[in-house]
């Protein structure tokens, strides 16, 4: 594994942590509080060391000062001992769903940034001549699987958000109240977070373009901008498209897996011999010096 790859794994394994975040997004009767721990520790501890992300962070001038500025912040306000969307207690992880924007609001753009270092150090790659081949692989399927999970997420929630808004309105007799415009306010939230997910993705193959399709065929039908299908209802449309999300992310995750876990699995081997090789310098040095 030459350099430019390491690099690009390291970071890789930075993002999927970073992804692994919106798991928090998506209702589930339990999370496992120790990959939660896992990701508490990996979010923080690349600005704190010296590692890939932090090299490039600090010579990146005043943009590398506002995403560590944007890492911290995340740390803080999610991971952080006095943070109210996550909390580790007795009978285990508890997510305040209710905050699901919040961790929108710092997991896409860091996401977005990282991605680009990534993007950035595959090019000088190529530039160099060097064999990035497989980590490019890796990264494309970590791309793929980002996407995925993160539609999953922001669809699964205008879903929710579009029934309660209707519920409010029907309640009121179709009236516009407070509770219906706060509600609408979200659904508005929610599609310009979506729309900034599909604006950064580079993928282009028909797979993925179906979903795409389908999810702004979806936030057209809710904003009225389409009508929907002849013979079918909203909760039609919505199964539908939530349906093709998770075939979309299964398929993907399947993908993911299997380049990402070798990898990694070299990067380990790759720093332990570079160890070795360290410690066997430093004796022969002390060796000659005696």
């Amino acid at each position: 594994m030459n350099q430019i790859s390491e690099v690009v794994t390291t970071l890789e394994h930075y993002n999927v942590a970073v992804r692994d975040t919106l798991e928090y997004c998506i209702r589930k009767d339990s999370y496992d509080p120790k990959l939660y721990q896992e990701k508490k520790r990996s979010i923080l501890i690349e600005v704190d060391q010296h590692t890939p992300l932090k090299d490039i962070i600090d010579h990146s001038g005043e943009n590398g000062e506002k995403l560590e500025k944007a890492i911290r912040e995340f740390y803080a306000d999610v991971y952080g001992d006095d943070s109210t969307i996550l909390k580790l207690a007795d009978d285990g992880l508890r997510v305040d769903h209710n905050q699901h924007m919040a961790i929108y609001r710092h997991v896409l753009p860091i996401h977005e940034n990282v991605n680009n270092m990534i993007l950035g150090v595959l090019q000088n790659g190529h530039q160099n001549n060097l064999d990035v081949a497989d980590v490019e692989k890796l990264h494309n399927a970590d791309e793929a699987m980002y996407r995925g999970v993160a539609y999953m997420a922001l669809v699964n929630d205008l879903c929710r958000l579009f029934n309660e808004y209707n519920q409010a309105r029907n309640e009121a007799k179709g009236e516009e109240t407070p509770a219906s415009k706060f509600i609408g306010n979200d659904i508005s939230a929610i599609i310009q977070n979506i729309n900034f997910v599909r604006a950064n993705a580079k993928i282009t193959n028909a797979v993925y373009k179906n979903m795409e399709d389908k999810i702004v065929e979806l936030m057209e039908n809710m904003t009225g901008r389409r009508d929907l299908p002849i013979g079918k209802k909203f909760p039609d449309v919505m199964r539908e498209t939530l349906e093709t999300i998770n075939l979309y992310v299964r398929d993907s995750e399947a993908t993911f897996r299997s380049l990402y876990v070798p990898t990694i699995n070299a990067l380990i081997e790759q720093v332990k011999a570079d160890d070795a090789k360290r410690a066997e310098a430093a004796k022969a040095e002390e060796e000659k010096k005696a």
